[in-house]
């Protein structure tokens, strides 16, 4: 049987927690609030987020070759949602939980925090 490392468990932990955050903020909160919370860009990074979040889970889960590749490109994912969210106020909990599955992220990935 696979054992999961503790670094990749909280990976794993950081991925559907943000999943879980970006998913069910951009179906509930930004569709009821509207406006800026329903602009493309924002909803795009927002569900974006999410689907990268819960695929890269999904890899590592499996023990996918790919997990690693996966986990770079959701830490980018998470990083341009919490850019996204950072301008409206009600969504600081949403970005701050970005920023740490990003880093998860690129510690499971190997590579370091763009500057």
């Amino acid at each position: 049987m696979h054992m999961i490392s503790k670094e990749m468990q909280a990976c794993i932990d950081a991925c559907l927690s943000c999943y879980q955050m970006c998913f069910g903020m951009a179906m509930t909160h930004c569709l009821e609030q509207g406006g800026e919370h329903v602009k493309p860009k924002h909803f795009r990074a927002m569900i974006a987020c999410a689907e990268t979040c819960r695929d890269s889970a999904h890899m590592m889960l499996m023990n996918s070759p790919q997990a690693k590749q996966l986990c770079a490109l959701c830490a980018e994912a998470c990083e341009t949602c919490a850019k996204e969210c950072d301008p409206l106020p009600d969504m600081k909990e949403c970005a701050d939980e970005c920023r740490r599955c990003a880093e998860e992220c690129r510690r499971m990935s190997g590579r370091k925090m763009a500057a």
